[in-house]
């Protein structure tokens, strides 16, 4: 099979969820087909990271993304029904530089990662199968960040994208063969609005996230980890911050905290001026931080999918606490390989109990970790990915029809 991935961002550095899907997905089907990968290249962005993926991918080709042409694009398209994060993306560049990479491949199957690039593949359909990684419900994810995002300008921000991505995922959705999902919940939110999904979620390279044999944990050292500018971690810190670590200090006061992730934001930075707590920005191997740590955490309130960060402390052995929204997406059994609190209150307890008890900490772990191996591997999902697109590219060359249009345009 020629696959050919269409990507918002290039898939190195892995510092961001959509990059390392990206990575891991072309990876895996490289070992067994041609594959191609169509990108943009964020401002920065440095030509020698192609190096980590041209390696194993048949053909790359890439465009500049052009920050203020981006923010043009999105003032242009305010009014419109397309999302800003569509209209973000949305350069008649990329359609030509897809056009020429398609003539070039000839790809029996198209992949287009996220609702961003989700347009692009659309004038190719029919000779080929097309496929849209939603990844999550964009309608969950900005409902949640218009109830709880901050301040009230991004509220309102999200407020719109919300009522934009309401109608527009169901209409992208519609113009593909198949799209997929990686969490149920997410299923759950468009159910009704989009009918052709089927679920294929992340997974976690447990090798490399191992904890270390020698691991000498920091005493009473909390981590958590992520894109420190996303603003559902931003939310989350923040929250953890105020409302819940002066409720552990009070039972713990030399407690200490670490927010380990690339592009912190300003008030993500401010928190620094703790002692207790260190802001890092990007390290270069997260699982150091993750071996100092004795307890990890995902306060989250906001968001959809599912939490590499949740994976990637559970592959290392780590106790977690994390919320409700958090685990939503990896179904770990709660009180055997996670801690799930929603509250304050209840969070900070179930973190003072694993600082306070080590043995039933410990005991958490390694249940963390025997759950992430059995369940969580890239290759147990991408196993499955990779058959249903040989069937839907067998189905395409033996004559299967394609979508065709749906009724409602944005």
């Amino acid at each position: 099979m020629r696959l050919m991935v269409v990507a918002p961002r290039f898939p190195y550095p892995l510092d961001k969820g959509d990059r390392l899907t990206v990575f891991n997905l072309l990876k895996h089907f490289a070992q067994r087909h041609q594959v191609a990968l169509v990108s943009f290249l964020e401002p920065g962005q440095r030509l020698e990271d192609r190096r980590h993926v041209e390696g194993w991918v048949d053909a790359i080709y890439t465009l500049p993304l052009s920050r203020l042409g981006a923010y043009r694009r999105c003032l242009a398209g305010a009014l419109s029904r397309r999302p800003l994060q569509t209209c973000y993306y949305h350069d008649p560049a990329m359609a030509a530089l897809l056009g020429r990479a398609v003539d070039a491949f000839r790809p029996d199957l198209l992949y287009a990662h996220t609702i961003r690039v989700g347009e692009y593949p659309l004038p190719h359909r029919g000779a080929r199968p097309t496929v849209l990684a939603m990844q999550i419900a964009m309608t969950l994810n900005y409902g949640r960040l218009a109830r709880f995002g901050r301040p009230l300008p991004a509220r309102l921000f999200y407020g719109l994208e919300h009522w934009k991505v309401r109608t527009y995922e169901p209409w992208i959705a519609a113009r593909f063969d198949r799209c997929l999902l990686i969490s149920p919940a997410d299923r759950a939110a468009l159910e009704g609005a989009v009918d052709n999904v089927f679920l294929s979620p992340h997974g976690v390279d447990f090798e490399y996230f191992s904890p270390a044999p020698d691991r000498v944990p920091d005493p009473a050292t909390i981590v958590f980890t992520g894109n420190m500018g996303y603003a559902p971690n931003v939310d989350a810190i923040l929250y953890f911050a105020a409302e819940i670590l002066p409720l552990i200090r009070a039972g713990m006061p030399a407690v200490r905290l670490a927010v380990v992730g690339t592009d912190p934001a300003r008030a993500v930075r401010r928190l620094a001026a703790d002692p207790a707590i260190e802001v890092t920005g990007r390290v270069p191997d997260l699982r150091a931080w993750l071996n100092r740590a004795t307890v990890a955490i995902d306060p989250l309130r906001i968001g959809a999918g599912l939490q590499n960060k949740v994976l990637e402390g559970m592959a290392m052995a780590l106790p977690m606490v994390v919320t409700p929204v958090a685990n939503e997406g990896i179904g770990a059994p709660p009180d055997e390989a996670v801690l799930v609190a929603e509250t304050p209150d209840a969070f900070a307890r179930a973190v003072l109990g694993l600082l306070r008890e080590p043995a039933r900490a410990a005991a958490i772990g390694r249940a963390a970790r025997r759950f992430v191996v059995e369940n969580w591997s890239w290759q147990k999902h991408f196993d499955a990915l990779e058959a249903e697109f040989v069937a839907l590219a067998a189905g395409r060359a033996a004559g299967a029809p394609d979508r065709g249009e749906a009724a409602l345009a944005p």
